[in-house]
């Protein structure tokens, strides 16, 4: 171990389960179908088809239902009835699904061969006559929008998890960040950024490796072969155990300009009060409207349109339309704010539990801005010079 923010994530790592036959994962899987039984029963429906991939995850605790990397919807399906449940899949994946990613959870299996057609089909007829189903499947309603809102609040184990991923990925970043020159490709240090976060278990559903004039022009800036020159934004959306923790962070070699170094200050203080006015019951809606105000205050009125405003994040990378709906802040639920000026971007993975707002993502060792606020100070993130 090297220094506190080591000594923190050894800490943190000796708590969380390292299989998924542990106990509290199998708490955590039980204390989750029984939230779904009783929307269900609420709702109205006989039973529920899980397909997609961070539901999945969901439901069994942490869990992957995947074969193919870059699709939404896995290969195993779960069928959740009043008094029963099962896993549905060809019998290619069956053992293992069951064996490693669902192990003791009581799931009954159902196998098709591969030529027996689409196992989603099949766990149609374990539904019931009221069926839901969180994809487009003939003969259910899809119920995706409403089961996101099931993943909130976050239980323990969720939130431990949480604080270990946000605080290795920023440290990670950080780590890259340190090891930036100019005339490195983004492309390369693209590569580095997913062979660190790839040897801590960690995968990724969104890589964002921007320079100089690019992110001034793009507020989405992939890698490309472009050489580095002065500025540079990083930013990984890292997935563990299917949770995710969005983190953002920026460099740049020499004093910055004044454009870059407004624009950073003005992403960095909005993001900071929006640390400071949550508090549960708020309305998302809310939070976007004080945005707006925020915007207009700091001399930016119509960069609160450039980009999505964020929101809660978990199983959902980010569920940046709760903003537009009627939904409130809750106690043990994380955030995703991505704040966005043209030419600067703040994001860090946020935790609210009843012990108040916590930054998760923001170790001991990155500079730091304070963004003051009627209670007193915020700590968020600075742009890092080099």
């Amino acid at each position: 171990m090297n220094g506190p923010d080591d000594a923190y994530l050894y800490v943190l790592g000796q708590g969380i389960p390292q299989s998924q036959d542990n106990p509290r994962v199998l708490q955590l899987a039980a204390s989750k179908r029984a939230r779904l039984r009783s929307w269900m029963a609420q709702a109205g429906f006989d039973g529920v088809v899980i397909s997609r991939r961070d539901d999945f995850a969901w439901l069994t605790g942490g869990g992957d239902n995947r074969v193919l990397n870059n699709s939404e919807v896995g290969v195993g399906h779960l069928v959740v009835t009043a008094q029963r449940h099962y896993l549905v899949s060809h019998s290619m994946d069956a053992s293992r699904l069951l064996e490693e990613q669902a192990p003791g959870q009581g799931y009954e299996p159902v196998e098709l061969r591969w030529f027996q057609g689409d196992p989603r089909l099949e766990a149609l007829k374990l539904a019931g006559r009221r069926a839901a189903a969180d994809t487009c499947l003939q003969g259910t309603t899809q119920v995706s929008e409403e089961l996101a809102l099931l993943h909130h609040p976050l239980e323990e184990l969720e939130i431990d998890r949480l604080r270990w991923l946000a605080r290795k990925t920023g440290n990670l970043l950080e780590q890259i960040a340190r090891h930036v020159q100019p005339g490195m490709t983004e492309a390369h240090i693209a590569r580095q950024m997913q062979m660190a976060l790839t040897q801590a278990s960690i995968d990724l559903d969104v890589l964002i490796v921007g320079s100089d004039e690019r992110i001034f022009k793009f507020r989405h800036p992939l890698p490309t072969e472009k050489h580095v020159e002065k500025y540079v934004l990083l930013h990984p959306a890292a997935r563990r155990w299917g949770l995710h923790a969005n983190v953002s962070r920026s460099l740049h070699f020499g004093r910055p300009d004044d454009p870059i170094r407004r624009a950073y200050r003005a992403a960095a203080s909005i993001e900071g009060r929006v640390l400071a006015l949550l508090k549960p019951g708020l309305g998302f809606a809310e939070i976007l409207e004080h945005q707006k105000a925020w915007y207009g205050e700091l001399g930016y009125p119509d960069e609160w349109q450039g980009h999505f405003q964020g929101g809660p994040t978990a199983y959902r990378v980010v569920e940046a339309g709760r903003c537009l709906g009627e939904t409130r802040v809750l106690i043990n639920q994380a955030f995703d704010w991505f704040i966005t000026v043209t030419g600067a971007k703040v994001e860090e993975l946020s935790l609210l539990t009843a012990k108040g707002v916590e930054l998760a993502s923001l170790g001991d060792t990155w500079p730091v801005m304070a963004v003051e606020i009627p209670q007193g100070q915020v700590l968020v993130p600075d742009l890092m010079v080099v």
